[in-house]
């Protein structure tokens, strides 16, 4: 079994894996109903299956594991409190069995707590930060002293087009811009900023694409709005697209038509694609408070762009990656990328344990079992190391969990009652 922290994680796996079967002969399966997880088959088979759909298997009960031989846990540097607790379930319902676990991380600044959460020793745990390892991946920083504004995208557009210019013609580029209705501005600029310095009415398109080449794509559009960038070299990915158009251009991107993809922040994670060239145009962004009255600006989150950046390394080839930003966010932002990720526990805050915990003990809460099933959860693991994260002053695990526990169980009585 493999288990990706999310359904876009799983999709992208299941597709890695299906390549890979026509060899090893082994039939993959797509996993996207809870009864299907722990069914036995007759013969050997590799079931992928996203966190949520993990969980949702332990709603009620543990069930009987049997035939499990294996299972590859991806992406822990995402871990969210469903996939936390997902995780932490399986590993109790398969603590009498011979089942082998295998996990994968990006770089983390300190993986020995998440190693002994998984029960992986020391000799176990192998660790190696970014700049440890010999990528072909070149990053590159640029930074800019304008606050979070239209000014400051403009800004980096210059930079943006030289980066995709000194890259080369034969080249790809994924531009990741903060919102989706920044992308086609933003795009428009570029353009702009290509015709201007290289006097070319193509833009980015290669000259060995022929206009009717360009034509034959066009015209299959059904936003026909998208043309006018499609014929400069410059699309779109984002699920605002119509499903036709947003295939259409990944297709155009895979055959070298299309050069640069410009991605919201928000489709980082879904767009199945890499690029030979990486670039982030500011690690800000704009979320709507309320019913979008009240506007706050946040950072991205390190996940986010550790996953931007992944974008940019290639199997075969040298990627770069370009992180715009500005000059007082660089210092934290190079020091992970280059050091590895912190990582701690959300589950103890999250609507994910309250509801599981309202659902798995629908008759009774239980304080005692509670507090077996959380001693198993990454949660446990970090009170015991870093409890003033959690607001703990105590070192002793069983004290913070019973305070937990005792808090989760008043919750939800007063909820139960006033139902």
């Amino acid at each position: 079994m493999i288990v990706a922290p999310n359904k876009t994680a799983a999709l992208e796996t299941l597709a890695d894996l299906r390549h890979a079967s026509h060899i090893s002969g082994i039939p993959v399966q797509n996993i996207s109903d809870k009864n299907q997880i722990f069914s036995r088959s007759p013969s050997r088979i590799i079931r992928v299956v996203s966190a949520r759909i993990l969980l949702q298997a332990f709603t009620t009960r543990l069930p009987d594991v049997l035939d499990l031989r294996l299972v590859v846990c991806e992406g822990l540097e995402q871990l969210d409190p469903a996939y936390e607790l997902a995780l932490s379930l399986l590993r109790l319902a398969t603590q009498s069995s011979e089942t082998r676990f295998v996990y994968i991380s990006a770089s983390l600044n300190d993986p020995s707590d998440l190693g002994k959460w998984l029960g992986v020793g020391n000799l176990g745990v192998t660790s190696f930060r970014p700049k440890d390892r010999d990528q072909s991946l070149t990053t590159l920083h640029q930074t800019f002293s304008i606050p979070y504004s239209a000014s400051l995208l403009k800004a980096m557009v210059k930079p943006a087009h030289r980066a995709i210019h000194k890259a080369g013609p034969g080249s790809s580029v994924l531009i990741f811009v903060p919102s989706r209705s920044q992308s086609r501005s933003i795009a428009q600029d570029i353009i702009t900023q290509c015709t201007l310095e290289l006097e070319t009415a193509r833009g980015y398109v290669h000259e060995v694409v022929s206009n009717d080449v360009l034509n034959d794509y066009a015209n299959r559009f059904r936003d026909t709005s998208l043309v006018e960038f499609a014929v400069k070299g410059v699309g779109f990915f984002h699920p605002g697209l119509d499903k036709q158009d947003r295939t259409l251009m990944l297709e155009m991107f895979a055959e070298g038509i299309l050069r640069v993809l410009v991605v919201p922040k928000d489709s980082c994670w879904s767009v199945p694609v890499r690029a030979s060239v990486v670039i982030v145009m500011g690690t800000q962004y704009v979320q709507m408070e309320g019913r979008g009255v009240a506007r706050q600006i946040k950072d991205y989150t390190l996940p986010d762009l550790v996953r931007m950046q992944s974008r940019a390394i290639q199997q075969s080839g040298h990627g770069h990656f370009h992180l715009f930003s500005q000059s007082e966010t660089l210092e934290t932002y190079s020091r992970f990328l280059d050091g590895g990720l912190p990582l701690e526990s959300q589950l103890h805050e999250s609507h994910t344990l309250r509801d599981w915990t309202n659902s798995f003990f629908a008759y009774h809460l239980d304080q005692g079992r509670i507090m077996d099933i959380l001693s198993f959860t990454f949660l446990a693991q970090r009170l015991n190391g870093n409890p003033s994260y959690y607001s703990f002053t105590s070192h002793k695990l069983e004290e913070n969990l019973s305070i937990l526990v005792d808090k989760l169980i008043d919750n939800l009585t007063t909820t139960r009652d006033g139902a």
